[in-house]
């Protein structure tokens, strides 16, 4: 059978199944099916609250320089800046974000309303005729969530144009990211506010414990962005305050995803190269202010100063009525140049982290409350010299390692696994299929849970098949399960240069 066969036959059963060869034998195991010790809809649920007018609409991190697929145009009102994003084309970004980040963000939704965005297929498909239907894209969506029980899979739909987005009477959305079109229907909190509360300049001056930060504002107006003498001159004032700032620091846009606008200078060689990336992200970031977001302060620079430790990712929800429900604390893993690339968590920790964290949690829940939000999200903090507790990043939205926690009973409870891994985003060649017949073992023991998974065609022929993916490893202890994931990146392709 074909593989777009197979993986139907898939979905279609109660039970994931693929063929793996054991002794010598072709046999078929069943893959176990998940169960979630908790999801957004029973937190939506708590004081007083109704996950049935929810609808999550995510797209996890639109291009900055523009739209990836037909089904999404590009913001032109809220912003981001992400000059460490990546280098690749938009079928492969669209793959990264509208697919497999955005899948594995909503890992944990329970039954609520969840809306994707459809994906352009391959254009050498197009070319030779032999497009999927239904399309790709919403196949590797169905199958991911295919292997939760069926009680905790999300309502899930999927958006081809924003024209056609319909999310019913009496819903409120909740977008991530914050999308121009949105603006057009009722949300849990105003766009606009949301917008503010991901900032990381409106964090530096929320008044809640950050590392002291000089915040440099944008000082054009919509009209004079348009004169390029004043946008040069501008940026030139804006960057001369990264020159003239001793070492060490941090640099960060006021709005970005994963680290990639955020940079670590601790000596000189690194910051005359990231002042060579200023000389081209500040002019761009001063040109994408308008009229429409000139109210949403979105043209500025953070100096920060350094705090020397680890970060950890705190994960919690906001019930409607303001109470914060702690989900799990994990621990960053970043690439050398700081970019997001994995999270780890240690199960037998989790109480002792909430203890450490809750004044924060409860302060931080205090915030987001007073300006209306309520729902999932999270927050970097990190431990100064004195063991202060300093907010790095405020994450008002789902996090990417949000299904971790409650991933407990999967790996821990029941499988006595006491840690778990996030390897996101993995690009391999090949298929799921693929993948599956390598860690045959591992994925029927329970070891390894696919979260997010998106096909795409590359090569000079346009026909070599790649996955971008996310993947939940467990393990009984931290080199066990690190082992396992060394196992799977070996898989991985070269970041371009």
């Amino acid at each position: 059978p074909s593989m777009l066969e197979r993986t139907r036959s898939r979905i279609d059963s109660p039970y994931p199944n693929f063929l793996i060869t054991l002794l010598g034998f072709n046999m078929r195991q069943p893959l176990p099916l998940v169960e979630l010790d908790q999801t957004l809809y029973d937190l939506y649920s708590l004081d007083g609250g109704n996950p049935t007018e929810i609808a999550h609409v995510l797209a996890l991190a639109p291009h900055p320089h523009g739209s990836v697929s037909s089904s999404l145009p590009a913001n032109t009102k809220y912003t981001v800046q992400s000059p460490m994003a990546p280098k690749l084309d938009k079928d492969i970004w669209a793959r990264i974000c509208l697919g497999n980040g955005s899948q594995n963000h909503a890992f944990m939704s329970g039954p609520i309303s969840l809306h994707l965005f459809d994906i352009d297929p391959p254009e050498q498909d197009v070319i030779d005729g032999v497009v999927e239907s239904p399309p790709g894209a919403q196949t590797d969506a169905r199958r991911v969530y295919s292997c939760l029980i069926p009680s905790q899979r999300p309502r899930l739909s999927f958006i081809p144009s924003p024209a056609e987005f319909k999310p019913g009477p009496g819903v409120k959305v909740s977008a991530y990211p914050p999308l121009d079109f949105i603006d057009d229907h009722p949300c849990v909190v105003s766009q606009d506010v949301h917008y503010r509360l991901l900032s990381k300049r409106d964090l530096a001056l929320s008044g809640l414990p950050t590392p002291p930060t000089d915040v440099i504002d944008g000082r054009l107006s919509p009209t004079e962005v348009q004169d390029k003498s004043a946008v040069k001159a501008e940026s030139q004032r804006i960057i001369q305050a990264v020159r003239d700032r001793p070492l060490p620091f941090v640099i960060k846009f006021p709005q970005s995803l994963a680290g990639q606008g955020v940079f670590v200078i601790r000596d000189h060689a690194t910051k005359a190269s990231r002042i060579q990336l200023l000389e081209t992200e500040v002019p761009r970031m001063i040109q994408n202010l308008k009229s429409s977001n000139a109210h949403l302060s979105p043209v500025s620079l953070l100096l920060q100063e350094l705090v020397p430790s680890d970060t950890k990712n705190l994960s919690f929800f906001i019930t409607r009525k303001g109470r914060a429900v702690f989900i799990s604390c994990a621990e960053q893993f970043l690439d050398e140049e700081g970019i997001y690339r994995g999270s780890i968590l240690d199960y037998k920790r989790q109480g002792d982290f909430e203890v450490q964290h809750r004044v924060i949690i409860d302060q931080i829940a205090a915030h987001v409350h007073k300006h209306g939000f309520y729902g999932p999200m999270g927050a970097d903090i990190m431990t100064d010299d004195n063991g202060n507790k300093k907010i790095v990043d405020l994450n008002v939205r789902l996090t990417g390692d949000y299904m971790m926690g409650p991933l407990r009973g999967h790996f821990f409870d029941r499988r006595g696994l006491g840690f778990s891994y996030l390897i996101t985003p993995l690009v391999i060649l090949g298929d799921r299929d693929q993948f599956e017949e390598k860690f045959a073992r591992e994925l029927i023991d329970g070891h390894i849970i696919v979260v997010g998974w998106a096909r795409g065609k590359l090569g000079q022929s346009g026909r070599t098949v790649y996955s971008v993916c996310s993947v939940v490893v467990g393990g009984t202890d931290r080199a066990g399960v690190l082992e396992l994931v060394d196992r799977i990146n070996a898989l991985a392709l070269a970041k371009p240069a």
